[in-house]
């Protein structure tokens, strides 16, 4: 049950972000006291030849379940040793191979279930748990290993379209996989959208090279394996007496504390995404390659050397392809190439000549790269057209998918100059730009000043019965004889609100004394455009129900009022409540989010 707030926020010494990616993920570090921040990647994987590698494959193998067992089995390998353990015989008869399994911690996706009986979350926390220790490994190689581990502070980043209780899941995931536990302090473990940690990536590492100045605005495309995110921000230079937060590189004041300026970002539109990103490339080119080469002949290759055909698009073809180039690609043994469609033998454009097929760049380009590149150039339209005035200086393109050579084309050909100044196309580590980010986000969560809210919040609430307006069924009589509404929606935060950071709203409500042991109160979300009266209006839903004990308050008598202080917290990645009662009291309450929850696309 809730236990009175006594956590008190410790000094970290070491920040330690996670990029759970839908195909790949990504550590980076940082200490909290160098200046200026500087971070460093984990390159060095398990089972990767060459030793060092930005990423590491999202994949988990497990021992698959036999009819006996219940329960799904232990990991037994991850990243680089899931793809090697599935390359051994029969191992695909042994083993279970989990990929993408990411997309399962937003249940409103609704995905098929996972093999071998395991939950999303337990699959989330297991290979988190697998990365983690890696990690602490690496860290322990280096300066790391002079502080306490308890000094660490965590930082997870989330899509931008993750519903509030994805992102729940996602943090229980990180205290089942060991990152902290329960008994910590909330910010010991931060959240931070994607696109958000992109923007700080862009922000901190490009300032110089594109000279940001005071009122630019620059969107982030955030192009990666499962999602596609975006965001538009501000800088703004404001005066820091203290000569702390982001460096001022610009800033010609910088010896005088009193005059230095630093960086702040504020959010310009609401961030959003698709789930559009590079992995459905990988889907659309199996669907090519079925095509062409008939469903017979696709069944009668073996996994393994699926898995290499498909390594040589994600390595070779996809960065490379410009729109225009054929590719060739050897066939593997198990194909038949006399039971190939004839068209292929026949075609004079030399379609299969010795066990080589080539894939014409129309094709690539009309059915594999256009469906998806298409839908990414329409949510930056989309995004564009949140921007009131239309000014926008810049658009950064990052993320793994960002590095496409095609994508970039397209977005330049569409954009530039048209509803951009500049596009900004990152020579290098623009698949570790969210990492990255949210390292530096965990040393400096300052940063970003204020963010846009989604959609209108509130929760339920009896408010005095308006005989006028409310209607006869919605009438209730308290304890106390007050005549009161039972479905009145009281709004917390509204749609498009500027919301700073840590933004606080308080209202005090009441219950009546020794009726229960605690009361649910229901948040509710609407993306309508305007305020409803009742919860219970169409586009209303809930998202979350808050439960709060009720303490022992000596001398107060049954149905008394008992009047408490109700904090919620809009301007983090995370939404935050807090009650106090007037015997002193704060408790942090525990915000049960619901599953159906998901944001209007």
């Amino acid at each position: 049950m809730l236990q009175p707030n006594q956590q008190q926020s410790r000094e970290y010494k070491v920040v330690v972000a996670y990029d759970f990616g839908t195909t790949y993920s990504g550590a980076a570090y940082a200490f909290t006291h160098s200046t200026p921040t500087e971070v460093f990647d984990i390159q060095k994987w398990p089972f990767k030849a060459g030793n060092f590698f930005p990423k590491v494959p999202t994949l988990s193998v497990y021992p698959r379940r036999n009819q006996q067992q219940q329960t799904g089995s232990t990991l037994s390998e991850w990243g680089h040793g899931a793809k090697k353990a599935m390359l051994k015989p029969a191992a695909t008869k042994q083993n279970v191979l989990l990929s993408q399994f990411k997309l399962q911690l937003d249940e409103s996706l609704k995905r098929p279930p996972l093999e071998n009986g395991l939950t999303p979350v337990q699959a989330v926390a297991d290979y988190l748990s697998a990365l983690h220790k890696h990690t602490l490994e690496e860290l322990t190689r280096g300066f790391a290993k002079n502080y306490e581990p308890n000094t660490f502070r965590y930082c997870l980043t989330v899509p931008a379209l993750w519903s509030d209780r994805a992102k729940q899941l996602m943090r229980q995931a990180a205290v089942e996989a060991g990152i902290i536990s329960r008994s910590d302090p909330s910010d010991r473990l931060v959240l931070i959208s994607e696109p958000e940690a992109a923007a700080l990536y862009c922000e901190e590492t490009m300032a110089d090279q594109v000279q940001l100045q005071d009122n630019d605005r620059f969107m982030v495309c955030d192009a990666g394996g499962g999602t596609v995110d975006l965001i538009v921000f501000q800088v703004k230079f404001v005066e820091d007496s203290e000569g702390s937060g982001s460096d001022d590189k610009n800033n010609n004041s910088s010896n005088n504390p009193v005059t230095r300026k630093k960086r702040q970002l504020k959010e310009v539109t609401k961030g959003m995404g698709e789930s559009c990103g590079s992995a459905f490339l990988d889907a659309r080119y199996r669907e090519l390659l079925e095509t062409k080469l008939g469903t017979r002949a696709i069944s009668k290759i073996y996994p393994r050397e699926m898995n290499e055909l498909m390594d040589q698009f994600i390595d070779t073809i996809k960065p490379e392809f410009n729109g225009v180039d054929d590719h060739y690609v050897t066939l593997p043994r198990s194909v038949d190439l006399d039971s190939l469609p004839a068209s292929l033998h026949e075609s004079d454009d030399g379609s299969l000549e010795e066990g080589v097929l080539k894939l014409s760049g129309g094709d690539i380009k009309e059915q594999v790269f256009d469906p998806v590149v298409n839908k990414v150039l329409s949510l930056i339209e989309q995004q564009y057209q949140q921007i009131s005035d239309g000014r926008l200086n810049y658009l950064f393109l990052v993320g793994g998918f960002g590095s496409s050579k095609y994508l970039y084309q397209r977005i330049q050909n569409v954009f530039q100059n048209t509803k951009v100044n500049q596009i900004v196309y990152p020579a290098e580590r623009a698949a570790l730009a969210v990492v990255r980010g949210a390292a530096y986000y965990g040393v400096h969560p300052r940063i970003v000043a204020s963010r846009v809210s989604r959609r209108s919040y509130g929760v339920d609430a009896t408010d005095l019965f308006d005989e006028k307006i409310d209607p006869p069924s919605t009438r209730v009589v308290k304890p106390d004889g007050s005549v009161r509404c039972k479905t009145r929606f009281s709004p917390f935060v509204t749609k498009n609100d500027e919301l700073p950071v840590d933004h606080c709203i308080e209202k005090q409500f009441f219950v009546y004394y020794g009726t229960d042991k605690s009361v649910d109160i229901n948040l509710y979300a609407t993306e309508n455009d305007t305020i409803p009266r009742y919860y219970d209006e169409p586009g209303v839903h809930r998202v979350a129900t808050i439960t709060i004990e009720i303490p022992e308050v000596p001398g107060m008598g049954k149905d008394e009022r008992l009047y408490h202080d109700f904090r919620m917290y809009f301007g983090a990645t995370e939404i935050r409540a807090e009650a106090e009662f007037k015997t002193g009291q704060k408790y942090d309450v525990f915000c049960d989010f619901d599953a159906t929850d998901k944001y209007d696309s």
